[in-house]
């Protein structure tokens, strides 16, 4: 056998064994639906109504077969989907537990829609469908029920149409309806007859006449010698297409025109108001006084006479009233008026005799403005003093407040030096107890009570107490993150950058809270209040006023080291805030209950005696802070003494803080 019949035994060969692959295929597929089939039973769909055609029946999954309106599957559930014409698509999930059963779906039709249109563009056009009104507009786009109905177009200026509409499931019908106009008559008459009549500026004949008419608005004018003209707009519709008139002429009077200058203004004829100055009928033979005014000018008057029939122009012209101002200031300030610059004070301006916004500014003071109306009766003169920002928001500033928070905060105007610290002969003086001079002159608020549980746990929650009670237990930088928190509440610029637990810088110009400084609390305790600087919160006097402070006491004994006898303060440890009586400076608990944290930063350093320090923050970033205060624990006479300063770096149970804030930021 040569080789190429060899090639073509092969090519026989295996197009003989594709053939018996493709029958072996078509067998197994067969005998799989067999399969199907027999081991299952098939489920009948219903398809309702039963008009539906083109009704289609599928099986979403490969173990489901479908043969004319059965559903054969030997899945546990099988989602099948039904269509039809003119229907919406229907999705079931037919289970096992069907499987022999017939299975009921109705279909929900799709419903006509119709778009239809007038050509016209007043949207005063109603559609009626069966009797029953949809929309008012020129257009109608709208679905409905498919089947008969009727739809009525009415306009009140054209023919209403009944259009039949039969309408197929899912149909779109699209049509332009041309609406016939309406016709009607207008019949007219007069007293005396003969007038004649001008329609839409068209002389149509003489009374009494019938005119044919269309719909709609139509200007009307009658007009006969030696009598008024009258005039008016009617209206033919489909409710009253047939419109009757007589109307009585009024014999012809005198009149004037107006020509009236600047316009706007206000015109009186006799006393009374008058609106239209295009034509004004008056009496003949009588006397009639015009007045004209306007805002910003001279009121002008004209008396008049005028024969029978007589017509006449009148012209009024105001004069523009112009006032003179002078405006002096102190100190010299930039003049705006109605917005726009002038100049710098003093001014003397000529200005129009209506309402002027007159503002004057000048930087770092307080703005001040005054509307005023010159006049050239007699000229004005305007006398402004301006305040410094500072000192007119220190007048206006509130001498007490509640912050956010809840606590109460308290205005001092210090103006002052503070010796802080004491000497070296003072009984109870300390080595830290530094002599400093510091000047006080920036208005601050203090806190009157220290920060207590209910106040700091609306910052952090998770610190517990009794809501009366100080918070203790507080680190300076749990403190002053209270702080800056606060200041975030009352939109205040925040003192304290931190970065995380870290302070980063201290912002001296803002006027957010923070922690007392250390000269601040000092003046507070030592002379607030006071005609002279203090040992102790109270006085100079060695003995403990009652109910002056909470410290250790009586009935302190056994729990502290040292206790002061004779003085019982009614606590032998922390007491609610304001327990106890106000001091000198308006403040509660300065000198005993909880020692506090203040602003500055704590060191040995001793300060120069000859120098008078500015009330500036201390921005070190040093991790040890200046405690001041007794404390319910404290009963030395070292520790009582208002001097008295500590430093430490941890939270105490002792330990809590009070907040202030400047008035204003920077150095005012």
């Amino acid at each position: 056998m040569s080789q190429f019949n060899q090639q073509l035994e092969l090519a026989r060969q295996r197009q003989h064994r594709m053939y018996l692959w493709l029958l072996s295929t078509f067998i197994l597929v067969f005998l799989i639906i067999l399969a199907v089939i027999f081991a299952s039973r098939g489920t009948r769909i219903d398809v309702q109504p039963d008009d539906a055609t083109d009704v289609s029946i599928n099986a979403d999954s490969w173990l489901a077969m479908v043969l004319l309106d059965s559903v054969y599957s030997l899945a546990e559930s099988t989602e099948i989907e039904v269509t039809a014409t003119g229907f919406y698509p229907y999705r079931k999930t037919i289970e096992r537990a069907d499987s022999g059963k017939v299975v009921n779906v109705e279909l929900t039709p799709l419903p006509a829609k119709i778009v239809l249109s007038t050509l016209l563009d007043d949207n005063r056009t109603s559609w009626h469908i069966d009797n029953e009104i949809i929309a008012i507009a020129d257009t109608l786009e709208y679905e409905l029920p498919a089947g008969e109905h009727q739809l009525t177009v009415e306009h009140p200026y054209y023919q209403p149409q009944i259009i039949d509409l039969s309408l197929s499931r899912g149909e779109i019908v699209t049509r332009d309806i041309k609406l016939q106009r309406l016709h009607g008559e207008f019949v007219v008459s007069s007293i005396p007859n003969g007038a004649m009549v001008t329609l839409d500026a068209v002389d149509v004949g003489k009374t009494p006449v019938t005119l044919p008419l269309e719909g709609g608005l139509h200007d009307v004018r009658l007009t006969l010698d030696n009598f008024e003209i009258t005039e008016e707009t009617i209206e033919i519709k489909n409710a009253n297409p047939t419109i009757e008139r007589q109307y009585r002429l009024a014999p012809e009077t005198a009149g004037i025109r107006l020509q009236l200058s600047p316009a706007g203004g206000q015109l009186m004829l006799n006393g009374l108001r008058v609106e239209n100055t295009d034509r004004i009928s008056v009496e003949a033979g009588k006397q009639h006084r015009l007045s004209y005014s306007k805002p910003g000018f001279f009121s002008q008057t004209k008396t008049f006479t005028l024969a029978t029939k007589e017509k006449k122009n009148i012209e009024i012209s105001l004069q523009e009233e112009i006032g003179q101002v002078e405006i002096i200031s102190s100190p010299r300030a930039a003049v705006t008026i109605n917005g726009k610059p002038v100049g710098n004070t003093p001014l003397e301006l000529a200005l129009s005799a209506v309402p002027q916004q007159i503002e004057l500014s000048l930087e770092g003071y307080r703005t001040v403005s005054k509307s005023v109306t010159p006049s050239a009766a007699a000229p004005q003169k305007l006398s402004f003093t301006l305040l410094p920002e500072a000192q007119a928001k220190q007048a206006e500033a509130p001498r007490r407040y509640k912050n956010h928070a809840g606590g109460e905060m308290l205005l001092f105007f210090p103006n002052d030096i503070i010796k802080m610290g004491a000497s070296r002969d003072e009984p109870g003086q300390r080595a830290n107890e530094f002599l400093k001079q510091v000047r006080l002159d920036r208005a601050f608020y203090a806190a009157t009570h220290e920060v207590t549980y209910a106040e700091f746990q609306q910052f952090d929650n998770s610190k517990s107490g009794d809501g009366q009670l100080p918070v203790t237990s507080i680190s300076w930088i749990e403190a002053v993150k209270y702080c800056n928190w606060l200041s975030q509440q009352e939109n205040l610029s925040p003192v304290y950058q931190l970065q995380g637990n870290q302070l980063a810088q201290i912002n001296n110009n803002a006027d957010g809270y923070r922690l007392l400084m250390e000269a601040e609390w000092e003046w507070l305790a030592r002379k607030a209040g006071k005609s002279e600087q203090t040992l102790f919160v109270w006085g100079n006097d060695k003995t403990i006023p009652s109910k002056a402070v909470n410290i250790a006491d009586e009935s302190a004994k056994g729990r502290v080291q040292l206790y002061v006898p004779r003085y019982d303060d009614g606590f032998a440890d922390v007491a609610p805030v304001k327990q106890f009586h106000r001091e000198k400076s308006g403040l509660y608990d300065l000198g005993g209950n909880v020692s506090e944290w203040t602003h500055d930063s704590y060191s040995l350093t001793a300060p120069k005696l000859d120098i008078v320090y500015p009330q500036v923050l201390d921005t070190s970033a040093i991790a040890m802070r200046v405690i001041k205060g007794a404390n319910w624990r404290s009963g030395s006479l070292s520790e009582l003494r208002a001097s008295y300063r500590d430093g430490a770096e941890q939270a105490r149970d002792d330990l809590g803080f009070r907040i202030g804030r400047f008035l204003m930021g920077g150095n005012e």
